[in-house]
Formats: structure tokens, sequence, C-alpha cells
């Protein structure tokens, strides 16, 4: 039965798994890069905005300048899971014949599977919510990265700004943090914005932006959240959730934050490093591009059983931080 599941077979599986929703990555950090060691190095960039002048055929290129640019230097982080199938689970398994073992073991590898898999994509997630505020932190509150966002993209509202005040111009908002991602971040394809549930039913209940707001309901808001379109943004209630290590339930975007997000090609992506496993087909020093996740099992003697692993090393990095407004708006 042991060769029924080789690393490079269970890796296979595992990477077409997708049992948890990751709306922020498949967003924002849709694009992927697989990289070739376990030091993630990249260059954050802001537009200058500058045209280029017309040249005769027989003149050189101009010299490229005008960009401010940061280069980022950053350790990948590391996500392992292992889960524990019994000699008693594989016997009850082989009760049923060699070939009823081999499928009830597939399924019960499934299943461990996904549940390590929907922990790193969790943990994905909360990470590339935690990089549009700013600062990339894992779960015990370690910065991994900070992009130092300055004070106009991480506005804080107050007064009758506040988007629950009846003088509050949300869409006003909406333009200028609009214009200053936009001179700052260079020409983008789109926006979307991400919206914690209290801002969400502030924008609702604004009698200057109701009107203009559209938003779906129904069979939408119970499968996807509601999603909303104000002056040309697409907005995402996001209702996301994580639990603390003492049980504490919280929300991924807090309910007063309204993240707007710039979107382009060059506006974010994903990094992978290789995994630090030596089974691992694509794994640390064997000079291949890492898998995204990877998965192996093995059998132990004490206690007699399988093993079954699940691990990655993901971030989402912005290679343009300043495409981001993180606005507290209630």
């Amino acid at each position: 039965m042991a060769d029924e599941f080789t690393a490079r077979q269970l890796t296979l599986a595992i990477n077409k798994m997708k049992p948890a929703p990751t709306r922020v990555l498949d967003t924002v950090f849709g694009r992927k890069k697989r990289q070739l060691t376990g030091t993630f190095k990249w260059d954050v960039k802001e537009s200058s905005g500058h045209l280029l002048s017309n040249i005769s055929t027989a003149a050189p290129a101009t010299v490229r300048g005008g960009i401010g640019r940061k280069t980022v230097t950053c350790n990948a982080p590391r996500f392992a899971e292992k889960g524990f199938i019994s000699a008693d689970d594989l016997k009850d398994m082989r009760a049923f014949g060699s070939v009823m073992a081999t499928e009830l073991l597939k399924e019960r590898i499934g299943e461990e599977q996904a549940d390590m898999r929907t922990s790193i994509d969790l943990t994905r997630e909360y990470m590339a919510v935690k990089a549009l505020s700013g600062q990339v932190v894992d779960k015990d509150g370690t910065v991994l990265v900070d992009y130092n966002l300055p004070a106009a993209h991480k506005p804080t509202l107050t007064g009758t700004a506040k988007w629950t005040d009846a003088a509050s111009e949300p869409i006003k908002n909406l333009r200028a943090w609009k214009k200053i991602i936009s001179q700052h971040a260079g020409p983008v394809s789109g926006f979307a914005a991400f919206c914690g549930s209290g801002a969400m039913d502030a924008l609702i209940n604004n009698d200057n932006a109701r009107e203009l707001l559209q938003y779906s309901a129904g069979r939408q808001i119970a499968e996807e959240g509601r999603i909303a379109r104000l002056a040309k943004v697409n907005i995402d209630e996001y209702d996301g959730t994580y639990t603390d290590d003492s049980g504490v339930m919280h929300d991924l975007i807090p309910e007063n934050v309204f993240a707007l997000v710039g979107l382009g090609p060059q506006i974010a992506a994903e990094l992978f490093a290789p995994v630090i496993d030596l089974k691992a087909p694509a794994g640390v020093g064997k000079g291949k591009p890492a898998d995204m996740f990877f998965s192996k099992m093995w059998e132990d003697d004490d206690p007699s059983g399988k093993w079954i692993k699940a691990e990655a090393r993901p971030l989402p990095v912005m290679f343009q931080p300043l495409a981001v407004i993180w606005a507290v708006v209630v």
C-alpha cells in the first residue's frame, strides 16, 4: 500500500486542492512566483509617472530613471503540519481487502490533506490581508515585512467625516483615495475594495452614497458575501475570520476598515520558496522552482502507523505598496 502514495503523487494532489476561500489572495496576489531559494528579494517601487521623449532611429535609448526603488530581503516563512493514521485505523481498512483498503486510505489521506491545506490557505490569506495594512506579520505578531505606509495611505476618519455621520461623503473619499493611488503607484487596471461589516453598514445607510451604491443580494450574499459597486470600485464585504490560540474569533478585515487597492500585473504577487524536506522533488537545494505545496507520507514504528504531512513556504508581497489605502472609516 505504501508504494501507492509517493511524495510526488501526494504533492500533486494537495496542489490541486482549494478547500478554503482566499479572496484577497485571488484578487490582489493572483500572480504566483516560485523561487529557487528560501531567501526572498524584491524591489518595492514608486512610479515616477514620467512620459518618454520621441527619439530618432539612430539615437541610443534613453536611460531609465525617476523611479523610486527599495530592495527588500526576507527569509521565507515555513508552515508545516502532520497528522497520524494509527495502526488500528489501518487494521480496520485492511479488513475490507487490499483494493478497498487502498481506496479507504486515499479517502483518509485526502481528508487529512484538506484539513492541513485549509490551515495553510487561511494563514496565507491572513498574511495577505496584513500586507494590505502595511505590515506582513505571522500569527505570533512577528513582523516579517514592514512597508512603512505613509499617513496618507492609512487615514482614520474622525468627527463628521466618519461614514456613520450624516454629513460624511464616502464618494468624495473614494475619489480622493483613487487619485492618491494613481499618483503614487502609477496607472492601474482597476480598483477593488475589501470592506468590514461595519463599514459596509455605514455605506448602505449613508444618504450621500446610498442612491449610487449598487449591491447584490439574495444567493450571492450567502455564497460570496455582499458585493457592491460605488464610484467605479468593486466593494467586497469581507466576512472572513480566524481563531487565535485562546479560542477567540477575529475578523480578518476589521469591521471599521475600508481597504482600497489599485489592481495591475506589477502591483503584487505571492512568492513560494522550496520546502525544507529532502523528499520534496523541488525542495531546498534541488535547484528547481518551488512547488506551492508539498506533501508526503511515511511509516512510524512506535506508535505504529503512518504520518501524513503538508508544508508550504509562501509570502504575499507588494511590489507597489502605495497602491493601497487602508482606511478606518467608522
